[in-house]
C-alpha cells in the first residue's frame, strides 16, 4: 500500500514517525520492531544500530520499551555500546514498566550478557538510566506527554499513548485481545493514528491466542471497541511468511483505514 513520506517543507513540529523495523521475525530486509518519533524518542528497540548512523544514534534521548521480548530490545545493548565509545555526555533513558526494567537489568545489562551501562562510567554518572513508567500516570519526555497502558501479552506489556501539541498517537505493543487501551484510545483528543500488531493469519487463531497476538479476525473485533470514529490504523509485527494472507484478510475489514507499514517508511500525522 502507498505510504506517507518525509516532506522537508512541512513544519518541524509535525508528528513524524520513522519505521526502523516492523516485522514479527528477523530475516534479510525484515527488521524487528522499532519506531523513531522525531529524532530522539524510540518506541522499542528491535532495529536501531543496523539502520541509523552513529550521528543519528547519538541524538536518541529516550527508549520506551513495551515489553522485554528480544525482538523489541536487542539493539539497546549495541546502542549503549556505540554511544559509550562516542563519549556521549548525557545519559540514554530507558523507560518501561517495573517488570520490563527489572528484566532488562537482570537478563541483559548484568555484566554477563552485556556490560551494565547503568554503572558505566560510574553509578553517579551512568551512560544509561532506567526509568519506571507507572500505568495510568503521565510522564513528560521533552515535548511529549506519555501515558502507559497495560495490554494482554504473554509477559508484562504496556502500550503508549503519545501526545504533543494537540495530536496523539497510540502504540499498542504486542497484544492479544485487550480492554483498557481501547477505552483510553476512545477518550483521547486529537488521536491521529494507532499502531497495532497483527502477527498471524486468522487460520492460526489458536496459536495466536496462546502466544498473545492478534489475527485479522481478532483485530476486527478489537477495532469495534473504539465505538466511534476510527483513526488511521497502522499494522505491524507480521510474521513475514504469512504477510500476503494477512494483507488479504485485513482488506476485508469494513469501515477502517488500515495501512500496512514497511521498514524505512516515514509517516507524518
Amino acid at each position: 500500500m502507498p505510504y506517507a513520506v518525509y516532506d522537508h517543507g512541512r513544519r518541524e513540529h509535525d508528528m513524524r514517525i520513522r519505521v526502523l523495523g516492523c516485522h514479527g521475525s528477523q530475516l534479510p530486509n525484515h527488521n524487528t520492531t522499532s519506531f523513531l518519533l522525531g529524532k530522539n524518542i524510540l518506541i522499542d528497540a528491535g532495529a536501531i544500530t543496523q539502520v541509523l548512523t552513529l550521528r543519528q544514534q547519538l541524538l536518541i534521548d529516550y527508549i520506551l520499551v513495551t515489553h522485554a521480548h528480544l525482538d523489541h530490545v536487542h539493539d539497546i545493548m549495541f546502542l549503549a555500546d556505540n554511544i559509550s565509545y562516542a563519549k556521549r555526555k548525557t545519559p540514554l533513558r530507558i523507560c518501561g514498566s517495573r517488570g520490563v526494567i527489572e528484566s532488562l537489568h537482570r537478563h541483559l545489562f548484568n555484566n554477563e550478557i552485556w556490560p551494565d551501562f547503568s554503572r558505566i562510567p560510574s553509578a553517579k554518572n551512568p551512560l544509561v538510566k532506567f526509568e519506571i513508567l507507572t500505568a495510568g500516570r503521565q510522564k513528560i519526555l521533552g515535548d511529549w506527554r506519555v501515558r502507559a497502558i497495560p495490554v494482554h501479552h504473554t509477559v508484562e506489556t504496556m502500550g503508549f499513548l503519545m501526545e504533543s501539541q494537540g495530536k496523539a498517537v497510540l502504540f499498542l505493543g504486542d497484544t492479544g485481545p485487550t480492554e483498557e487501551v481501547w477505552k483510553v484510545a476512545g477518550a483521547a483528543k486529537g488521536l491521529r493514528a494507532i499502531f497495532v500488531e497483527t502477527s498471524l493469519p486468522s487460520e492460526m487463531q489458536s496459536l495466536a491466542d496462546k502466544t498473545g497476538h492478534l489475527t485479522p479476525r481478532t483485530l476486527a473485533a478489537e477495532l469495534k471497541k473504539l465505538n466511534g470514529a476510527i483513526p488511521d490504523i497502522y499494522l505491524y509485527h507480521m510474521k513475514p511468511r504469512y504477510a500476503g494472507i494477512i494483507h488479504r484478510q485485513v482488506a476485508s475489514i469494513p469501515e477502517s483505514k488500515i495501512n500496512i507499514v514497511q521498514d524505512g517508511q516515514v509517516i507524518r500525522l
